[in-house]
């Protein structure tokens, strides 16, 4: 069964932005089609536009649990407090650690999905509850905490929630968790979410999306806000640092998301170096959204891609050299070899006839036959040899019997019985005298051999040596008419003549058998002689030579890396259209966000005066997301000024973006403002004072602006804001 191969998706190009287009394909040198459907491959478009500007607003929060401090009773705790519109603070007298930022980071892990608690804090937790409006629709996020681990649901509300009738049900599974965990390990009840989620079904809420894990809640957030507030999911590339990366430019392509976009709602962290939000990799594209220019997604995803199209022919070119240089490394190789094989042929003396070698060389192999052919004759004389040995010892075994049967015979008839050995009958003289005269006398038949003769007469029984010469030479004699002992006598004599004439042969055969194996061995030498092996060395090296010479030619006409080569070339291509495409798109937001820039610096600058920057003459805000301060009449970067300037600063970057771009009518920012531990920074407490009136006046200034703080100054919270607006703990007590 063969698979067949899938043919690559087809990809429609964009239709409209023909003036960016051309552009794009005037400065790329490619036809406008081209660039069309390069840019719809790479998921990159001209701006849409912005969609309606929304607005995020927190109604309020609860959050219960039990600490769990080392040394020290367990204490439940029961947190909530109701948001209304404008400044909203959360105040301690003078006590730090004590619950402020918590509140903060608890708000953050309900809106973003992502949390920031310190692990002690986050395993104290046990239910959160945190309500707030995107436009008109009221959202909440509710969720158990079991070991540190959230899960929950955001709801959809139909009535605002009691937070004091919640807390007072809350208060009582809540007091249950002064007990200790059980012995065992095993995790118990939550009872605290349990009465929580009771209480949201009776106000009726519809579950929107459900969450089980940290991963899964902030992907939650992530689909649920960007959706409600019209922020776009845009790819980003991050390069990894210098010591991990395989090559220039590498990295990774991610996504900005919910995470990236509302981390520029909180200033938690003075001392980041950063204009707005808290990363630096993300000051940019923050910057382009908030101002709201429409080319501000297409250069973000232009910019992702060419970062990842530089990675892409990094690792392509890295490949191309190293097979490159491999290639540049067998090729120096197989020259250094062809230098040395010159070397050794000059090196070789002259080569001998040819012709007379192959003679010498054909005279070897048939004296090799002559050599396997005598070896033949001679087994087989060997063989001859060995079955004539044979016989001839029959036939002496044959003139021994005969003997033997002769003498046996002579032994019985030397006998004189007296009795018949059946009957007992005697033996008369008279049947001995007739036994004389040839009658058995025992049975009286005739004697077939002559009488019996005495023993002298014994050696007539052997014939002598002259008479079997005399057989042997008549041919005529019958062989029929002698006994048996002449016979046999007969065959021996003729088998060891015979004998002798097959031992002549084998000792021939043998003679020359080693007479062809000598002249065998010398017509091998004769080939094998030094001018011979150096012909045959001059035959290695030439054949040698020309596969060099075959495989240099291979290599220098041929190249390995062709499909390499290819695919770079295609990836220039891309990236020479992206390139093109980033220079028109970055002209089109540069003009777009130029004029705002200057507008946000202006306001920037006044903001920052009345929010107490001592001596600021002016604040020069850049897209590149770096800030330039003249302050004093010495100019400087954001990062070198203290933090307490930058606190100002960045409230006043935030507070900018939303005047010039609600103006402009491209306003992105929800309206929503998340600040810290303020006043930690000062030393003078007007200033805190002050910049809490400004506050306030910029909250009524901006709509739907609000502004939710902390700080450990309590007193100066009470006498920037009023009691109204402040929640504050009781003297020498945490928030909690």
């Amino acid at each position: 069964m063969t698979v067949e191969e899938q043919a690559a998706p087809t990809v429609l190009p964009f239709e409209g932005a023909d003036e960016w287009v051309s552009a794009i394909a005037r400065r790329a040198q490619c036809p406008a089609d081209t660039v069309r459907i390069e840019l719809a491959r790479q998921q990159i478009r001209p701006p849409a536009g912005w969609g309606a500007r929304h607005h995020l607003h927190l109604e309020g929060m609860l959050f219960a649990g039990v600490k769990t401090p080392t040394d020290s009773p367990r204490e439940p705790y029961v947190f909530h407090i109701k948001f209304e519109g404008g400044v909203a603070a959360l105040g301690t007298h003078s006590e730090n650690d004590a619950g402020k930022s918590s509140v903060i980071r608890t708000l953050r892990w309900g809106l973003r999905g992502r949390c920031h608690l310190q692990p002690d804090v986050r395993k104290w937790m046990r239910a959160v509850l945190v309500e707030f409006r995107v436009d008109d629709e009221r959202l909440a996020v509710a969720f158990a905490v079991n070991d540190g681990e959230p899960w929950g649901a955001v709801l959809q509300l139909r009535d605002e929630v009691d937070y004091s009738v919640l807390a007072s049900r809350i208060r009582i599974p809540a007091e249950a968790l002064r007990e200790p965990a059980p012995a065992d390990g095993s995790t118990p009840a939550n009872g605290v979410f349990t009465v929580m989620a009771s209480y949201l079904e009776e106000l009726n809420a519809i579950e929107v999306a459900r969450f089980a894990s940290s991963e899964d809640f902030e992907r939650v957030m992530d689909v649920i806000m960007l959706d409600r507030l019209g922020f776009p999911r845009v790819p980003t590339w991050q390069r990894r640092p210098g010591e991990q990366q395989a090559h220039e430019g590498d990295g990774v392509l991610g996504e900005l998301g919910w995470a990236t976009w509302s981390s520029a709602l909180s200033i938690t962290a003075p001392s980041i170096p950063v204009v707005l939000g808290e990363e630096p990799r993300a000051v940019v594209r923050l910057l382009q959204m908030y101002l709201g220019s429409p080319w501000a997604i297409t250069v973000a995803a232009i910019a992702a891609r060419k970062g990842q199209i530089s990675s892409q022919i990094g690792v392509l070119q890295r490949r191309l050299d190293d097979q490159r240089a491999a290639h540049e490394d067998d090729l120096g190789d197989l020259r250094r070899r062809l230098r040395e094989v010159k070397s050794e042929l000059e090196a070789l003396p002259a080569p001998v006839d040819l012709a007379d070698l192959d003679q010498r060389v054909q005279g070897a192999a048939e004296a090799g036959h002559q050599a396997a052919a005598a070896e033949a004759r001679y087994r087989e004389e060997s063989l001859r040899y060995g079955q004539v040995s044979r016989l001839l010892e029959a036939a002496e075994a044959d003139v021994a019997a005969v003997r033997e049967a002769h003498l046996t015979r002579r032994f019985w008839h030397a006998l004189k019985p007296s009795c018949c050995p059946r009957c007992d009958t005697d033996v008369t003289e008279e049947r001995w005298a007739r036994e004389r005269a040839g009658q058995c006398s025992l049975c009286d038949n005739p004697l077939q051999l002559p009488p019996i003769a005495d023993a002298s007469q014994d050696a007539a029984t052997e014939i002598d040596a002259a008479a079997l010469e005399k057989l042997l030479s008549n041919n005529e004699a019958d062989v029929d008419l002698l006994d048996d002992l002449t016979t046999a006598q007969l065959q021996v004599r003729q088998l060891e003549q015979h004998l002798a004439v097959v031992d002549a042969a084998r000792d021939e055969a043998k003679q020359a058998r080693d007479e062809a194996h000598q002249r065998w061995r010398a017509a091998q030498a004769d080939v094998g002689a030094q001018p011979n092996r150096s012909v045959e060395q001059w035959h290695t090296l030439m054949m040698e030579r020309a596969a060099i010479e075959a495989r240099i030619d291979e290599r220098e006409n041929v190249r390995p890396t062709a499909n390499l080569d290819r695919q770079l070339s295609e990836l220039r291509n891309q990236q020479r259209i992206v390139l093109a495409a980033e220079t028109e798109a970055k002209k089109r937001h540069t003009e777009d966000q130029e004029d705002l820039l200057q507008k946000v610096s202006a306001k920037l600058t006044d903001l920052g005066k009345e929010l107490g920057v001592r001596n600021l003459e002016r604040a020069l805000l850049r897209g590149n997301g770096h800030m330039r301060v003249t302050k004093g009449g010495e100019t400087c970067n954001f990062g070198q000024l203290e933090d307490g300037e930058r606190l100002r600063l960045k409230i006043a970057v935030m507070v900018a973006l939303m005047r010039v771009s609600e103006e402009a009518g491209v306003a992105r920012h929800p309206g929503l403002i998340l600040i810290d531990s303020l006043g930690r920074e000062e030393l003078n407490p007007r200033n805190m004072v002050d910049m809490l009136g400004e506050l306030v006046k910029l909250t009524t200034e901006v709509p739907h602006l609000q502004v939710v703080l902390t700080s450990a100054y309590g007193d100066r919270l009470v006498e920037g804001l009023g009691h109204e607006r402040v929640l504050l703990a009781p003297p020498g007590k945490p928030l909690w």
